[in-house]
Protein backbone atom coordinates (compact mmCIF):
# COMPACT_ATOMS: atom_id res chain seq x y z
CA UNK A 1 0.00 0.00 0.00
CA UNK A 2 1.67 3.51 -0.93
CA UNK A 3 1.68 5.76 1.88
CA UNK A 4 -0.55 7.93 3.09
CA UNK A 5 -3.49 6.55 0.65
CA UNK A 6 -6.11 5.09 2.43
CA UNK A 7 -6.60 1.42 1.93
CA UNK A 8 -9.04 0.24 -0.81
CA UNK A 9 -8.59 3.41 -2.95
CA UNK A 10 -6.21 3.66 -6.08
CA UNK A 11 -4.53 6.89 -7.97
CA UNK A 12 -6.22 8.92 -10.68
CA UNK A 13 -6.30 6.65 -14.19
CA UNK A 14 -4.53 8.35 -17.07
CA UNK A 15 -8.34 7.72 -19.46
CA UNK A 16 -6.14 6.50 -22.21
CA UNK A 17 -4.97 3.87 -19.86
CA UNK A 18 -7.81 2.92 -18.08
CA UNK A 19 -8.99 1.54 -22.27
CA UNK A 20 -6.35 0.33 -22.73
CA UNK A 21 -6.67 -2.20 -19.54
CA UNK A 22 -10.14 -2.67 -20.22
CA UNK A 23 -9.44 -3.69 -24.10
CA UNK A 24 -6.90 -5.54 -22.91
CA UNK A 25 -8.51 -7.40 -20.26
CA UNK A 26 -9.26 -11.18 -20.43
CA UNK A 27 -13.00 -10.85 -19.58
CA UNK A 28 -15.80 -9.54 -21.77
CA UNK A 29 -16.58 -6.56 -20.20
CA UNK A 30 -19.80 -4.15 -20.65
CA UNK A 31 -20.95 -1.18 -17.85
CA UNK A 32 -24.58 0.34 -17.94
CA UNK A 33 -25.10 3.45 -16.03
CA UNK A 34 -27.60 4.03 -13.49
CA UNK A 35 -30.05 5.11 -16.33
CA UNK A 36 -29.83 1.60 -18.18
CA UNK A 37 -27.63 3.15 -20.92
CA UNK A 38 -24.13 1.78 -22.23
CA UNK A 39 -21.56 3.67 -21.40
CA UNK A 40 -18.17 0.85 -21.99
CA UNK A 41 -17.71 -2.07 -23.77
CA UNK A 42 -14.51 -3.56 -24.19
CA UNK A 43 -13.93 -6.36 -27.93
CA UNK A 44 -14.66 -9.26 -26.53
CA UNK A 45 -17.87 -8.83 -25.01
CA UNK A 46 -19.49 -6.74 -28.56
CA UNK A 47 -17.83 -9.94 -30.58
CA UNK A 48 -19.97 -11.89 -27.82
CA UNK A 49 -23.29 -9.42 -27.04
CA UNK A 50 -23.71 -7.68 -30.81
CA UNK A 51 -23.46 -4.05 -28.59
CA UNK A 52 -21.81 -2.50 -31.78
CA UNK A 53 -22.90 1.41 -31.96
CA UNK A 54 -24.74 1.66 -29.20
CA UNK A 55 -22.82 3.03 -26.88
CA UNK A 56 -24.67 5.66 -25.05
CA UNK A 57 -28.44 3.77 -25.51
CA UNK A 58 -30.38 1.82 -23.61
CA UNK A 59 -28.85 -1.53 -22.91
CA UNK A 60 -32.54 -3.29 -23.55
CA UNK A 61 -31.64 -2.49 -27.29
CA UNK A 62 -28.52 -5.16 -27.25
CA UNK A 63 -31.15 -7.95 -26.29
CA UNK A 64 -34.01 -9.88 -28.09
CA UNK A 65 -37.04 -8.17 -26.78
CA UNK A 66 -38.49 -11.46 -25.55
CA UNK A 67 -35.81 -11.20 -22.76
CA UNK A 68 -35.96 -7.25 -22.20
CA UNK A 69 -38.86 -7.95 -19.09
CA UNK A 70 -36.30 -10.32 -17.50
CA UNK A 71 -33.48 -7.50 -17.69
CA UNK A 72 -35.79 -5.15 -16.58
CA UNK A 73 -36.43 -7.19 -13.35
CA UNK A 74 -32.84 -7.55 -12.58
CA UNK A 75 -31.78 -3.87 -13.24
CA UNK A 76 -35.25 -2.92 -10.65
CA UNK A 77 -33.70 -5.26 -8.14
CA UNK A 78 -29.80 -3.52 -8.25
CA UNK A 79 -31.40 -0.14 -8.26
CA UNK A 80 -33.61 -1.39 -4.84
CA UNK A 81 -31.79 -3.88 -2.99
CA UNK A 82 -30.91 -1.91 0.08
CA UNK A 83 -26.79 -1.64 0.16
CA UNK A 84 -26.71 -4.12 3.44
CA UNK A 85 -28.41 -6.65 1.88
CA UNK A 86 -25.41 -7.74 0.31
CA UNK A 87 -24.22 -7.58 -3.30
CA UNK A 88 -26.35 -9.23 -5.24
CA UNK A 89 -24.70 -11.15 -8.27
CA UNK A 90 -26.67 -13.24 -11.42
CA UNK A 91 -24.76 -15.69 -12.94
CA UNK A 92 -25.23 -17.33 -16.36
CA UNK A 93 -23.38 -20.54 -18.34
CA UNK A 94 -24.03 -21.11 -21.38
CA UNK A 95 -21.92 -22.53 -24.17
CA UNK A 96 -18.32 -21.69 -23.36
CA UNK A 97 -19.48 -18.53 -21.25
CA UNK A 98 -20.26 -18.04 -17.76
CA UNK A 99 -21.73 -14.33 -17.76
CA UNK A 100 -21.68 -12.82 -14.58
CA UNK A 101 -24.01 -9.48 -13.62
CA UNK A 102 -23.40 -7.38 -10.55
CA UNK A 103 -24.66 -4.01 -9.56
CA UNK A 104 -21.71 -0.85 -8.90
CA UNK A 105 -22.09 1.40 -5.70
CA UNK A 106 -20.58 4.32 -4.58
CA UNK A 107 -18.45 4.44 -1.72
CA UNK A 108 -21.37 5.71 -0.12
CA UNK A 109 -24.08 2.99 -1.08
CA UNK A 110 -25.33 5.05 -4.13
CA UNK A 111 -26.57 2.52 -6.69
CA UNK A 112 -24.62 3.58 -9.98
CA UNK A 113 -25.00 1.16 -12.23
CA UNK A 114 -24.65 -2.52 -13.62
CA UNK A 115 -21.25 -4.13 -14.77
CA UNK A 116 -22.01 -7.40 -17.10
CA UNK A 117 -18.63 -9.69 -17.44
CA UNK A 118 -18.00 -13.02 -19.51
CA UNK A 119 -15.96 -15.14 -18.34
CA UNK A 120 -14.17 -18.03 -21.20
CA UNK A 121 -14.85 -21.56 -18.86
CA UNK A 122 -13.81 -23.78 -21.60
CA UNK A 123 -10.94 -24.87 -20.14
CA UNK A 124 -13.23 -25.30 -16.70
CA UNK A 125 -15.73 -27.28 -18.35
CA UNK A 126 -12.70 -29.69 -19.54
CA UNK A 127 -11.37 -29.94 -16.91
CA UNK A 128 -15.07 -31.17 -14.69
CA UNK A 129 -15.06 -33.36 -18.27
CA UNK A 130 -11.93 -34.84 -17.43
CA UNK A 131 -13.01 -35.54 -13.93
CA UNK A 132 -16.10 -36.93 -14.44
CA UNK A 133 -14.84 -39.79 -16.46
CA UNK A 134 -11.70 -39.93 -13.80
CA UNK A 135 -14.88 -40.78 -11.19
CA UNK A 136 -16.25 -43.15 -13.73
CA UNK A 137 -12.91 -45.16 -14.59
CA UNK A 138 -12.31 -45.06 -11.13
CA UNK A 139 -15.71 -46.94 -10.14
CA UNK A 140 -15.17 -49.20 -12.93
CA UNK A 141 -11.56 -49.74 -11.58
CA UNK A 142 -12.51 -50.67 -8.32
CA UNK A 143 -15.53 -53.27 -10.13
CA UNK A 144 -13.22 -54.76 -11.66
CA UNK A 145 -10.23 -55.21 -9.20
CA UNK A 146 -12.77 -57.07 -6.80
CA UNK A 147 -14.18 -58.67 -9.59
CA UNK A 148 -10.48 -60.12 -10.21
CA UNK A 149 -10.14 -61.40 -6.90
CA UNK A 150 -13.35 -62.93 -7.05
CA UNK A 151 -12.41 -65.05 -9.86
CA UNK A 152 -8.97 -65.45 -8.90
CA UNK A 153 -9.66 -68.06 -6.13
CA UNK A 154 -12.03 -70.48 -8.19
CA UNK A 155 -9.65 -70.90 -10.88
CA UNK A 156 -6.97 -72.06 -8.07
CA UNK A 157 -8.83 -74.39 -7.36
CA UNK A 158 -9.60 -75.54 -11.25
CA UNK A 159 -6.24 -75.40 -12.15
CA UNK A 160 -5.38 -77.86 -8.79
CA UNK A 161 -8.33 -80.64 -9.60
CA UNK A 162 -7.24 -80.72 -13.10
CA UNK A 163 -3.30 -81.39 -12.18
CA UNK A 164 -4.90 -84.35 -9.93
CA UNK A 165 -7.26 -85.19 -12.92
CA UNK A 166 -4.14 -85.52 -14.84
CA UNK A 167 -2.54 -87.73 -13.01
CA UNK A 168 -5.35 -90.33 -12.61
CA UNK A 169 -6.50 -89.67 -17.01
CA UNK A 170 -6.70 -93.46 -18.26
CA UNK A 171 -6.46 -92.37 -22.26
CA UNK A 172 -4.59 -89.78 -24.46
CA UNK A 173 -7.96 -88.40 -24.97
CA UNK A 174 -8.57 -87.62 -21.32
CA UNK A 175 -5.38 -86.42 -20.83
CA UNK A 176 -5.81 -83.78 -24.03
CA UNK A 177 -9.06 -82.54 -22.94
CA UNK A 178 -7.87 -81.64 -19.34
CA UNK A 179 -4.70 -80.13 -21.08
CA UNK A 180 -7.25 -77.70 -23.00
CA UNK A 181 -8.42 -77.11 -19.86
CA UNK A 182 -5.48 -75.86 -18.02
CA UNK A 183 -4.57 -73.93 -20.98
CA UNK A 184 -7.56 -72.01 -21.26
CA UNK A 185 -7.36 -71.41 -17.22
CA UNK A 186 -3.90 -70.22 -17.31
CA UNK A 187 -5.10 -67.89 -20.13
CA UNK A 188 -7.88 -66.48 -17.26
CA UNK A 189 -5.35 -66.06 -14.83
CA UNK A 190 -3.05 -64.54 -17.03
CA UNK A 191 -6.35 -61.85 -17.97
CA UNK A 192 -7.10 -61.87 -14.32
CA UNK A 193 -3.62 -60.52 -13.56
CA UNK A 194 -3.34 -58.37 -15.75
CA UNK A 195 -6.49 -56.91 -14.54
CA UNK A 196 -5.46 -56.16 -11.23
CA UNK A 197 -2.61 -54.78 -12.17
CA UNK A 198 -4.24 -52.42 -14.68
CA UNK A 199 -6.77 -51.30 -11.92
CA UNK A 200 -3.95 -50.32 -8.95
CA UNK A 201 -4.64 -46.96 -8.25
CA UNK A 202 -1.84 -44.57 -9.32
CA UNK A 203 0.15 -42.44 -7.16
CA UNK A 204 2.23 -40.21 -8.54
CA UNK A 205 5.54 -39.77 -7.15
CA UNK A 206 6.85 -36.46 -8.65
CA UNK A 207 10.94 -35.72 -9.13
CA UNK A 208 12.79 -34.25 -11.62
CA UNK A 209 13.06 -36.54 -14.62
CA UNK A 210 15.68 -36.46 -17.22
CA UNK A 211 13.30 -36.69 -20.00
CA UNK A 212 15.57 -37.41 -22.73
CA UNK A 213 17.11 -40.23 -21.51
CA UNK A 214 13.65 -41.84 -20.49
CA UNK A 215 12.74 -41.45 -24.39
CA UNK A 216 15.50 -42.95 -25.19
CA UNK A 217 15.22 -45.86 -23.53
CA UNK A 218 11.35 -46.21 -24.41
CA UNK A 219 12.11 -46.39 -27.74
CA UNK A 220 15.45 -48.79 -27.55
CA UNK A 221 13.12 -51.68 -25.22
CA UNK A 222 9.93 -50.87 -28.21
CA UNK A 223 12.61 -52.19 -30.95
CA UNK A 224 13.02 -55.64 -28.88
CA UNK A 225 9.38 -56.15 -28.50
CA UNK A 226 8.96 -56.46 -32.57
CA UNK A 227 10.04 -56.21 -36.11
CA UNK A 228 8.83 -52.50 -36.85
CA UNK A 229 11.01 -50.42 -37.28
CA UNK A 230 11.05 -47.84 -34.07
CA UNK A 231 12.55 -44.54 -34.27
CA UNK A 232 13.13 -41.64 -31.64
CA UNK A 233 13.26 -37.44 -32.02
CA UNK A 234 14.39 -36.27 -29.23
CA UNK A 235 16.27 -32.91 -29.29
CA UNK A 236 19.78 -32.66 -27.93
CA UNK A 237 18.82 -29.74 -25.05
CA UNK A 238 15.48 -31.10 -23.65
CA UNK A 239 15.23 -30.25 -20.16
CA UNK A 240 14.25 -32.16 -17.18
CA UNK A 241 11.01 -32.02 -16.44
CA UNK A 242 8.94 -32.56 -12.79
CA UNK A 243 6.76 -36.13 -12.89
CA UNK A 244 7.03 -39.28 -12.05
CA UNK A 245 9.21 -41.85 -14.32
CA UNK A 246 7.48 -44.63 -13.83
CA UNK A 247 4.02 -43.24 -14.87
CA UNK A 248 5.90 -41.47 -17.96
CA UNK A 249 7.80 -44.93 -18.88
CA UNK A 250 4.32 -46.87 -18.45
CA UNK A 251 2.37 -44.39 -20.71
CA UNK A 252 5.16 -44.58 -23.61
CA UNK A 253 5.16 -48.41 -23.33
CA UNK A 254 1.40 -48.91 -23.59
CA UNK A 255 1.76 -46.16 -26.42
CA UNK A 256 4.53 -47.72 -27.88
CA UNK A 257 3.53 -51.48 -27.53
CA UNK A 258 0.04 -50.77 -29.42
CA UNK A 259 1.65 -48.47 -32.48
CA UNK A 260 4.31 -51.84 -32.46
CA UNK A 261 1.39 -54.16 -32.88
CA UNK A 262 -0.24 -52.05 -35.02
CA UNK A 263 2.59 -51.44 -37.58
CA UNK A 264 3.51 -55.27 -38.40
CA UNK A 265 6.84 -56.69 -39.74
CA UNK A 266 6.93 -54.20 -42.30
CA UNK A 267 6.01 -50.92 -40.63
CA UNK A 268 7.42 -47.52 -39.19
CA UNK A 269 7.10 -46.19 -35.56
CA UNK A 270 8.25 -42.79 -34.80
CA UNK A 271 8.38 -41.54 -31.11
CA UNK A 272 8.97 -37.57 -30.81
CA UNK A 273 9.13 -35.14 -27.43
CA UNK A 274 9.85 -31.61 -27.19
CA UNK A 275 8.65 -28.56 -24.56
CA UNK A 276 6.41 -26.25 -25.71
CA UNK A 277 5.30 -22.83 -24.32
CA UNK A 278 1.05 -22.36 -24.29
CA UNK A 279 -0.72 -19.72 -22.53
CA UNK A 280 -1.03 -21.95 -19.48
CA UNK A 281 2.80 -22.62 -18.93
CA UNK A 282 5.30 -24.53 -20.59
CA UNK A 283 4.29 -28.88 -21.49
CA UNK A 284 6.51 -31.52 -22.59
CA UNK A 285 4.57 -32.95 -25.85
CA UNK A 286 5.25 -36.60 -26.67
CA UNK A 287 4.01 -38.16 -29.98
CA UNK A 288 3.61 -42.04 -31.23
CA UNK A 289 2.99 -42.49 -34.45
CA UNK A 290 2.88 -45.18 -37.02
CA UNK A 291 1.58 -46.78 -40.35
CA UNK A 292 -0.69 -49.29 -39.73
CA UNK A 293 -4.04 -49.55 -40.71
CA UNK A 294 -5.12 -46.59 -37.94
CA UNK A 295 -8.55 -47.18 -35.31
CA UNK A 296 -12.03 -48.39 -36.76
CA UNK A 297 -14.23 -45.23 -37.64
CA UNK A 298 -16.72 -46.65 -35.14
CA UNK A 299 -14.35 -47.00 -32.29
CA UNK A 300 -12.49 -43.98 -32.92
CA UNK A 301 -14.60 -41.75 -30.48
CA UNK A 302 -14.94 -44.64 -27.48
CA UNK A 303 -11.23 -45.72 -27.09
CA UNK A 304 -11.09 -43.75 -23.86
CA UNK A 305 -13.97 -45.95 -21.89
CA UNK A 306 -12.72 -48.83 -20.11
CA UNK A 307 -12.42 -52.43 -21.90
CA UNK A 308 -12.96 -50.48 -25.73
CA UNK A 309 -10.32 -52.32 -27.45
CA UNK A 310 -9.66 -53.59 -30.79
CA UNK A 311 -7.15 -56.13 -29.93
CA UNK A 312 -7.99 -59.94 -29.39
CA UNK A 313 -6.01 -59.95 -26.70
CA UNK A 314 -6.43 -56.73 -25.24
CA UNK A 315 -8.59 -55.57 -22.04
CA UNK A 316 -9.15 -52.18 -23.27
CA UNK A 317 -7.36 -50.30 -20.17
CA UNK A 318 -4.39 -48.92 -21.65
CA UNK A 319 -5.72 -46.09 -23.43
CA UNK A 320 -7.62 -44.74 -20.33
CA UNK A 321 -4.63 -45.47 -17.93
CA UNK A 322 -2.59 -43.11 -20.34
CA UNK A 323 -5.16 -40.65 -20.00
CA UNK A 324 -5.61 -40.91 -16.46
CA UNK A 325 -1.33 -40.71 -16.16
CA UNK A 326 -1.73 -37.30 -18.45
CA UNK A 327 -4.34 -35.84 -16.28
CA UNK A 328 -2.54 -36.77 -13.21
CA UNK A 329 0.10 -34.48 -14.80
CA UNK A 330 -1.89 -31.89 -15.76
CA UNK A 331 -2.73 -32.89 -19.27
CA UNK A 332 -4.28 -34.94 -21.62
CA UNK A 333 -4.24 -37.45 -24.58
CA UNK A 334 -5.53 -37.22 -27.87
CA UNK A 335 -5.76 -39.98 -30.23
CA UNK A 336 -6.26 -39.98 -34.24
CA UNK A 337 -5.74 -41.16 -37.34
CA UNK A 338 -3.42 -39.70 -39.57
CA UNK A 339 -4.50 -38.61 -42.92
CA UNK A 340 -1.71 -40.45 -44.83
CA UNK A 341 -2.65 -43.54 -42.65
CA UNK A 342 -1.70 -44.99 -39.70
CA UNK A 343 -2.86 -43.21 -36.07
CA UNK A 344 -1.07 -40.59 -33.98
CA UNK A 345 -1.12 -40.63 -30.27
CA UNK A 346 -0.33 -37.23 -29.07
CA UNK A 347 0.30 -36.50 -25.13
CA UNK A 348 1.44 -34.05 -22.83
CA UNK A 349 2.09 -32.90 -19.28
CA UNK A 350 2.81 -29.96 -17.31
CA UNK A 351 6.49 -29.26 -17.50
CA UNK A 352 6.94 -28.00 -13.93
Amino acid sequence: MVEGRPAGRTASLDEGLLEDVVRSLPVGIIVVDDEGRVVLCNERANAIRGVGRRLGKPVAECHPVRSRPALEALLERFRTEPPGEGHPLVVERGGRWEITYARVLSSEGTYRGAVWLAHDITRQKELQRQLLHQQRLSGLGRMAARLAHDVNNPLNIVTGAVHNLRGAAKDDESREMLGIVEEQVSRLQDLVGRLRDATRPLRPRMIDVDVRSLVLDAAHAARRTGPARVTADVPDDLPSVHADPDLLRRLLGNALDNAVRAAGPRGQVRLAAELESRNEGERLTLTVEDDGPGFPPEVLDNLFEPFVTTRPDGIGLGLPIMKEICVLHGGDVKVENRPSGGARVTAWVRAR
